[in-house]
């Protein structure tokens, strides 16, 4: 069936007793290899993927459109698995589809994912069409190629931090699975399986195989301008002054810690 949430067609399955699921990624986290993967993953699976929050960024819908939105929660049907999101659907807290879905969400060492944002802003993000989302990416575009990475990681660092807090409820979520991208990136193959597990959704080796042929891609060199640019854990300390990656663990302690990492 075809449904409408602001403005936006999505195709929904409609399966008597099929699973609802989500799959989350905080922005510059490896989320859209994830999704990626969880796509491929899915149609194996005879489960329809529904790339929320996508689509509405092509359609140039903001984030402050539908992130506290009750109404988000109007395309859940059973047998579908929703991603797409980089920020956290606030508007479905208290739903009881939502509260009884499983999820992923995958999270990284902010400071690595600062960096990644401050070369993604620059150079390779995607824009819409269309749209106020379209002009705030502009916007920031036009802000990162303005800037040194220096004075946008530390500017760009609180909104960084708000990100990671949306996320809060998941930690504590016993229908979550919280992967770090510093595990995942390196080793697909085992992630995939617990993705699978997580999911309910069947393993077969050989198809496993086939997706880790175009997801499992580590460049062999950095590429500035390029969407994967450099995978490696750990970017940050060869970006930034040590100065700066302090001021970053000051500003970032607690959201670190959340997620186990330290400042």
């Amino acid at each position: 069936m075809q449904l409408t949430y602001l403005n936006v067609p999505y195709e929904i399955a409609d399966v008597p007793g099929g699973a609802v699921s989500f799959v989350f990624g905080i922005r510059k986290s490896g989320s859209s290899i994830l999704n990626s993967i969880v796509t491929s993953l899915a149609k194996k699976a005879q489960v329809n993927y529904v790339d929320v929050a996508g689509k509405m960024f092509e359609a140039g819908v903001t984030v402050a459109q539908w992130q506290g939105d009750r109404e988000l929660a109007s395309i859940l049907r059973p047998g579908n698995v929703y991603g797409g999101f980089r920020n956290f659907p606030e508007g479905l807290l208290g739903d009881r589809t939502y509260e009884s879905a499983r999820k992923i969400l995958l999270v990284r060492d902010p400071r690595d994912a600062l960096v990644s944002e401050y070369f993604s802003n620059a150079f390779s993000h995607s824009l819409p069409e269309q749209g106020e989302a379209r002009e705030q990416m502009l916007e920031l575009r036009e802000e990162a190629r303005h800037a040194h990475i220096e004075q946008f990681v530390i500017q760009r660092a609180p909104a960084f931090a708000k990100t990671m807090r949306e996320y809060r409820p998941l930690v504590d979520d016993g229908q979550a699975l919280v992967l770090k991208y510093e595990d995942f990136i390196p080793d697909k193959r085992t992630y995939i399986h617990r993705i699978c597990e997580h999911f309910g959704w069947p393993v077969d080796d050989n198809f496993v195989s086939l997706v880790l042929s175009w997801a499992d891609v580590i460049p062999e060199e950095e590429r500035p301008t390029q969407f994967v640019r450099k995978v490696t854990p750990g970017d940050h300390k060869d970006k930034l002054r040590q100065k700066t990656i302090d001021k970053l663990g000051q500003m970032l302690g607690d959201e670190m810690a959340m997620f186990g990492y330290e400042p």
